[in-house]
């Protein structure tokens, strides 16, 4: 294990883990050859831990795990209800293929640009506020869909539960990296997940009984109660803990001396600065700028990809060529911003210098992309080829969500079994192509019952153990300080990776679509009614399945999904020869892989090294083996 910036970061004597110690004071740190001043929220969660030594700290302790383990709950029957509304909602406004791309387009670039925003809100402020932020979000973004009357409205109102979702999720994953040393990482942060297993089983019949209609309007709305009362516990026990803090002087966040005297010298700090002054220096930490940038330049890149079967013109369309002329100019101020303007870049270079993160980001990046290549519209395939009822049609919806859950959960058993994450994961990346592939029937997409079962079953299972090993090894790579950062970016890279691929989806599937129901659907059928097929599956599903149209629409989609699902399987190759690359960090009880130190903050007097390979460096096995570890 690397510690050789271990001496950095020393254990004051007077922090002897009673249920009141001295405040921290904490100084620059060098990592990656750039200095840094741990924020206040990473000190404070540090100190909590300290804290928890005795009987009534490990009972706090135990509350937050039982609060998140709530929120997560709630998430997750969030999750398993509302995607299967997309493809009804969008069909009522008779915007199904361009509205559900629009849709993920927008919520997955939004979502993604603002978890830097919130994981830097988190570090700077709390996290317990920082939960009733993103909150705030979640509720006016229901109640906006719920009561949405144009796609417009409905689109507006995903982008703003997109950011409190996000957000929820980015944070009970911010206080498990807080609060857990890495052999355990993986399994806890699965454990969020689990939850899922259970919720599927009931979320079809929820689903069922809210499909008709504009009843889906309820299936969103509902969680605009639902959330608010299962996050208080969390809210609420972290305040009560945030508080506690203060009051027993475990830390004094806003008086910390290192962090006032580094700012003092650089002339970014005013004893009594006007919050004109303060509100300036928090945007220019959070990189603001630079991020609404990267936000408004590919929302404008990727976004007429959805928009061009319904423009007139199609590509010709003046409004759609600049839209993606700004997009992509906004991208390339960005680049400049962050190299050349930004005080504290998005990306800092001690991250970018960082092997390991990168091929995390390479990884999960493609990984999403070729996910929506086949997921974008595979939900909407089933509903047409297969004759289900609602619930058995969620069901399967969910079958790959439950399988990600459970081979998650084994993921990280087998991490912290091995204390590595790295063959596991090429194994699953494997895994996972093979699933693809089983989808493919010649030149269409297979819709033999057993196959699509196994496919997603065995998808989620490669999945599971590329996404656990991609999340553990970005945080080990990193000290505490950048954990937050690193979580919020790889999550911003794997989901605009996502929308890049829904965009490729929607132009695949608006020019393939139309001509297949043209020429499998009845000689008799006209253009208009083509038109109504192709932007609402449910007067598809109106038809009895043994129909002439229905048979023909089912070609239809079997013969255009197999557009999509070769380029999955194609692309999925791609992470695997980047998981070669990885960092083979070893996990032991320390917070990160790079600094030797506990989630308490403390250093590891005896903490645990790495096995040493017993073989010559210079034969061909022992360079092979350094290369697997990456060192």
């Amino acid at each position: 294990m690397s510690s050789s910036n271990a001496e950095s970061r020393k254990s004051d004597s007077s922090l002897n883990k009673t249920a009141s110690v001295e405040p921290v004071e904490v100084g620059p740190v060098s990592y990656n050859g750039e200095e840094y001043v741990q924020s206040s929220g990473v000190t404070r969660m540090e100190a909590i831990h300290r804290s928890a030594s005795g009987q009534s700290g490990r009972f706090t302790l135990w509350a937050v795990s039982v609060s998140v383990v709530v929120c997560a709950w709630a998430y997750s029957l969030d999750q398993s209800t509302t995607s299967n509304y997309d493809a009804l909602a969008t069909s009522s406004f008779s915007e199904h293929s361009s509205g559900l791309a629009s849709l993920n387009i927008a919520t997955g670039i939004i979502s993604s640009v603002c978890q830097p925003f919130i994981a830097k809100i988190s570090d700077i402020f709390s996290r317990p506020y920082t939960y009733i932020l993103v909150l705030a979000f979640y509720v006016v973004g229901y109640i906006i869909i719920a009561t949405s009357s144009t796609i417009s409205a409905y689109v507006v109102g995903a982008v703003f539960v997109s950011v409190g979702s996000s957000g929820l999720s980015l944070l009970n994953n911010i206080i498990v990296a807080d609060l857990t040393t890495l052999e355990w990482r993986g399994f806890v942060n699965s454990l969020l997940s689990a939850p899922f297993i259970i919720n599927t089983w009931y979320a079809g019949k929820i689903v069922n009984a809210l499909s008709t209609g504009e009843k889906w309007r309820w299936g969103y709305g509902m969680f605009a109660i639902i959330m608010p009362v299962a996050l208080c516990p969390a809210i609420f026990t972290l305040i009560y803990l945030d508080r506690k803090a203060h009051r027993e002087g475990i830390i004094n966040l806003s008086s910390s001396g290192a962090v006032r005297r580094l700012a003092l010298a650089e002339g970014r700090y005013k004893e009594q600065a006007r919050w004109t002054v303060r509100t300036k220096q928090i945007l220019s930490e959070i990189d603001a700028f630079g991020l609404i940038l990267l936000g408004f330049g590919w929302s404008l890149l990727l976004l007429p990809f959805s928009l061009k079967t319904y423009a007139e013109g199609g590509w010709h369309n003046p409004s759609l060529q600049a839209m993606m002329v700004v997009g992509g100019v906004l991208l390339i101020v960005y680049v400049f911003y962050e190299i050349y303007v930004a005080s504290v870049p998005s990306t800092p270079k001690r991250i970018l210098k960082n092997k390991t993160f990168i091929m995390a980001v390479i990884i999960d990046f493609v990984y999403l992309m070729a996910g929506e290549f086949r997921d974008l519209y595979f939900s909407s395939y089933i509903y047409i080829v297969k004759d289900w009822s609602v619930t058995n049609w969620t069901y399967y919806n969910n079958t790959l969500t439950i399988s990600l859950c459970v081979f998650g959960i084994f993921a990280g058993l087998f991490q912290r079994w091995t204390h590595r994450y790295k063959t596991s994961q090429i194994v699953g990346l494997c895994v996972k192509i093979i699933g693809i592939g089983i989808l493919l029937n010649g030149t269409r997409a297979t819709d033999n019952t057993a196959a699509l079962i196994l496919a997603q079953i065995i998808v989620g299972a490669g999945g599971a153990f590329s996404v656990v090993g991609s999340r553990v090894a970005s945080q080990a790579s990193v000290p505490h300080q950048d954990v937050a950062l690193i979580i919020s970016l790889l999550s911003l890279w794997s989901n605009i990776g996502g929308s890049i691929g829904a965009a490729i989806a929607a132009v695949i599937w608006s020019a393939k679509m139309p001509m297949y129901l043209r020429e499998y659907l009845p000689a008799n059928t006209t253009d208009t009614q083509i038109e109504t097929f192709f932007g609402n599956i449910k007067t598809i599903r109106a038809y009895s399945f043994d129909s002439p149209t229905r048979q023909g629409a089912i070609m239809a989609y079997q013969k255009t999904l197999w557009y999509l699902i070769v380029p999955a399987l194609g692309t999925s190759f791609i992470p695997l020869i980047a998981a070669c690359f990885q960092t083979d960090y070893f996990l032991g009880r320390q917070q990160n892989a790079v600094m030797n130190i506990g989630p308490d903050g403390s250093h590891l007097d005896d903490s645990e090294e790495e096995e040493t390979i017993m073989v010559k460096p210079t034969t061909l096995k022992g360079k092979f083996l350094k290369f697997w570890a990456g060192k």
